[in-house]
């Protein structure tokens, strides 16, 4: 799995952020605007990249999840 960067996946939120508000006829957004753009997406690409390093480690160790359960059955039975 190619691995993402958190500062790319912030530079994409931003600019879909700022294209949603070029739609809506915004010709320059307030400094409260985007300093609130801003850190809405700051928290929104960092829980995306969690997110990604997540699906990337089950990808990577998939025997890992077959293995907990194989435990748990093995508690369960003896």
């Amino acid at each position: 799995m190619e691995k993402v960067l958190k500062k790319e996946i912030l530079l994409t939120v931003e600019e879909a952020m700022n294209q949603a508000l070029s739609k809506y006829a915004i010709a320059s957004p307030s400094k409260k605007t985007k300093k609130l753009l801003d850190k809405v997406a700051r928290k929104f690409s960092s829980r995306i990249r969690s997110e990604v390093k997540k699906q990337a480690k089950k990808v990577a160790t998939p025997g890992a999840a077959t293995a907990k359960a194989r435990k748990k059955d093995k508690v369960v039975l003896d």
